[in-house]
Formats: structure tokens, sequence, C-alpha cells
């Protein structure tokens, strides 16, 4: 720590800003939420569609193949009824293409009769399906099989007509026209399913919308903007009437709110008289301490009438001490506007250390360093409060352990439109917790047990003067606070 005067490059007339609330974001009507309902919905009746699909396109293949056996056993009866059981190319022709197959065949018991054929060569690599025998895993599996078209170009049929089942029956089908139909019939289907998933997702969404989503936007607009403004009772949820879980939430979430602003109203009120009151006790406290140095002289008066009184003075002033202590409690509370006036700052300087008896302590060193006749614009009665918090917390900043060689020191310096005043002292230093929340009532005590109402009060008169109070530097070497108070253009 050095006495030189204050560079004005350390000056700062900038108060701090205190950042803003974030907005609170309210979801739009149709928001994520129904958008999802929607989605899932349409996903699910899709999802369902699709189990009915697969054992659907199923059963048209396997439909498919019977009414072409039952068409091959009409051949075959038509071919017993010609004479001789023979009929000519052109008629055979004419039979399998009504049958859609390139061969027919015939079975009884441990013998096979080839009944009709085109006459073509038939690859040897073909499917085979077996009506009378078969497991719906395995003809699901082929029935997809033959939508994509992953099949032989011929498929050998086994199968009885149903009129008489002990006639086995084999035909060798070419498989293009069934994949063509298998494929129309998907189309089909598709569309179908697609129109009913519309359908039955609009009915289901619709229904939950109404049901549930346009509720939930209901409370969930009541709770954001019951949070960003609990005094509006316009926030407050009106209740439906709904008998359900979400009107009971409604009703528990209105009664809620009205708890709540009844205690925030009550709480504000509250703190508004407690910050006043924690104001007024502690520069009365600070009243009273100076009372009580001037009644510790009176006690050591020869005077028997004064010895007789000052005990019964210096109780009452401990009591009164002891209950402004207790009754410090946070709020807030408008000072009066400042009425500024032309003050000598030596001056006032001398009548608060006079008011401290820091001229008669031999524990520390008191240097005013103030020009004598530097004269500053401000609330007289609003600065002595000031310079009081800061001497009384440099004071109580020294160690506690040390007899000698303590030092409280302030300068000023007059700046453009402005004068700056240091108050410097020679104590420990302020903590990290302390520097963090320096200025905030009960949070920035500068000293262990303090409130930290001192350096707030004094921020909040300075600033009503247009200034700023801050910290300038703080260390083991000491701490040193800079007022920087607005003052008239002289031009």
């Amino acid at each position: 720590m050095d006495d030189t005067t204050l560079p004005p490059s350390t000056l700062s007339t900038q108060p701090a800003t205190t950042a803003a609330a974030p907005p609170a974001h309210v979801a739009a009507p149709g928001g994520s939420l129904s958008r999802r309902l929607l989605l899932l919905t349409v996903i699910f009746v899709m999802l369902a569609e699709v189990m009915i699909y697969l054992p659907s396109v199923s059963r048209f293949r396997m439909e498919y193949f019977q009414a072409r056996i039952e068409l091959a056993n009409l051949a075959i009866l038509a071919l017993v009824a010609a004479p001789d059981a023979m009929v000519s190319e052109e008629l055979e022709d004419d039979l399998l293409r009504g049958v859609g197959a390139r061969v027919v065949a015939q079975r009884h018991a441990d013998s096979r009769a080839l009944i009709l054929t085109d006459r073509q060569p038939l690859s040897a690599a073909m499917d085979s399906f077996n009506l009378n025998d078969w497991h719906w895993w395995t003809a699901i599996m082929d029935a997809v099989a033959t939508v994509s078209g992953n099949v032989q170009p011929f498929i050998r049929v086994i199968g009885s007509p149903p009129n008489n089942p002990d006639n086995v029956i084999e035909v060798v089908l070419p498989t293009a026209p069934l994949v063509q139909e298998a494929r129309a019939f998907s189309v089909r289907i598709f569309w179908l399913s697609l129109v009913i998933s519309g359908f039955t997702a609009s009915l289901v969404y619709l229904s939950l919308r109404w049901l549930l989503v346009r509720p939930m936007q209901r409370l969930t607009r009541s709770i954001v903007g019951f949070r960003a403004a609990p005094e509006d009772v316009r926030q407050i949820i009106t209740v439906s009437g709904r008998s359900d879980e979400l009107g009971l939430a409604e009703r528990e979430l209105r009664s809620m709110q009205h708890d709540l602003r009844q205690a925030l109203t009550q709480r504000g009120r509250l703190a508004q008289l407690g910050v006043a009151v924690s104001k007024i006790s502690h520069d009365l406290r600070n009243m009273l301490a100076s009372a009580q140095l001037v009644s510790d002289r009176l006690a050591a008066s020869d005077d028997p009438t004064v010895r007789q009184t000052v005990p019964r003075l210096v109780d009452s002033l401990d009591r009164a001490i002891a209950l402004c202590a207790q009754t410090l409690r946070y709020g807030k509370a408008e000072e009066r506007p400042p009425q500024p006036e032309p003050v000598a700052l030596y001056r006032l300087i001398e009548d608060v250390a006079a008011a401290m008896a820091l001229h008669d302590r031999n524990d520390i060193a008191w240097k005013n360093r103030v020009p004598p006749g530097l004269l500053v614009h401000a609330d007289p009665d609003q600065l002595y409060r000031v310079m009081m918090n800061l001497l009384r917390n440099a004071v109580q900043a020294m160690p506690p352990t040390a007899s000698t060689g303590g030092e409280i020191r302030i300068n000023a310096a007059e700046l453009e439109n402005q004068v700056a005043i240091e108050i410097a002292d020679t104590g420990t230093g302020l903590s990290e917790a302390a520097r963090l929340h320096l200025f905030e009532p009960f949070r920035g005590g500068a000293r262990e047990g303090g409130t930290g109402l001192g350096l707030a009060i004094a921020r909040e008169l300075i600033r009503g003067h247009g200034g700023e109070l801050e910290l300038a530097r703080t260390g083991p070497l000491g701490t040193t606070f800079r007022i920087l108070l607005a003052q008239p253009d002289k031009n």
C-alpha cells in the first residue's frame, strides 16, 4: 500500500449490471407432443397392418394354388369324359391355358399318371409346395419371396380338390403370373392399410388431443405464466370441472398457486419491512456505539453523581446495541433521495473519526490525507453514514492480536466531474468468499459474523448520488475501497 493519490486510469464510474433472467418458453399449440402423438399413432397402426398383411398375402398365395388345383380337376374330368379319354392337341392346349399350368398330373395310390402337358421342355430346378402339408411360417416366408420375385420360373403344386380329398393332383405353374397378382394384391392391401391407418390415427389423435393434450397444454401455460408473473391473478388456472386425474391436477395446481401467491405477497411485505428495520438498526447500532464511547469517558469522571449514573447508562446502551444486532433482517426498502450540498470532506471525515475515537487509539495509526479545502457535492448525512460504515469495517479488519502497527488512511483527489476517495487499511484482507458476494446483504460480510449490510447500504447511498463504490484491491497487506462521487460540471 502506498500514500499516493489516485491515478485517473484506475477510476470507473460504470455501475455493475445484472444479468437478465432467461425468458420462459411456452410450447406452441400443436407442438411436439401433438406431433409425436400423431406420428406414433400412424406408426403403430401401420405395424398392425403389417402383421395383418403377412398372413393375408400368404393366404392369397395358397388360394391361388387351390384355385389352380380345382381348375386342373375340372380339366381332368373333361378329359375323362372324352371318347377313349383322348383329346386333340388343340383342346389339350386350351385346357392347360384354362388351368394356367404347363403340366397336369394325377396320383392314384402309389402311381402317377401324366394327364396334360404342353409338350415343352421344363427346367429341372423348380420350387415345390404341398397344399396338404405346410407350416404357417414357411408359407409366410414363401409368400414374401414371391412378392419380392425371388422364386424359380416354375413351381410344382400338390393338392386335392375340396370335393375329392383322396384325389391328389399335381400341376406345374409358371411363377410370373403369380408374382404379378401377388404384387397387385400387395398394392391393394397397402392403399387400404394406408387409408385405414390414416383414418384410425386421426380419430385416435383427435380423441387423445381433446382428452389429454389440450388439458396438459392448459396446465403447462398456467405453470409457465405463473412462474413469470406470480402476482398476476390471471395466471392462476381455471378449473374445468373434470372428475378424472387431470381435473384433480387442475384443482391441486389452482390451490397451490393461490397458496404460493399469498405466501409471496406476505413474504414481499415482510421483506420490505424487514430491510427497513435492518437498515435503521444497523446505523442506529453505530450511533449507539459512539454513545457508548462517550459513556466510557464519563465513567472516568470524579463526580459521584456521574459515576453512579453511568453504569445504568452503559447497561442500557449495551442492551440497545444487542437488540439492534438481533433485529437485522434482509428485505428491501428505498432510501430517501439525496439532497446534495457543498460539503467539506476533510471536516466530515474528521467528525466520523472523532465519533469512533480513532484519534485516541494506540493500536491504529489514523491518517486523514484529504486536502482541507476539498468540497464535494453530496448529502452530508448520507455521506456521513457511508464513511462511518467503511471506517468501522476498516477498524474491524485489523488483526485482533495486533496491538500496534495498524493503519487506516484516507486519500481523495479531484478528477474530471467527480471526486475519488480511497479508504485503505492494513488489515488481513478479504477472503475469496467475501469478495464473491461483497455488496450483497447478508452474504457479503467483510468479516466473519458480519451481516454485509454496511457495504450494501454504503453502495446504495453512493449510487443514489450517481457514483460508485468498489473494491480497489485487497490482500494480506490490507484492503482499499474506492468511492467515485459524481460532481456537477463547474463550467
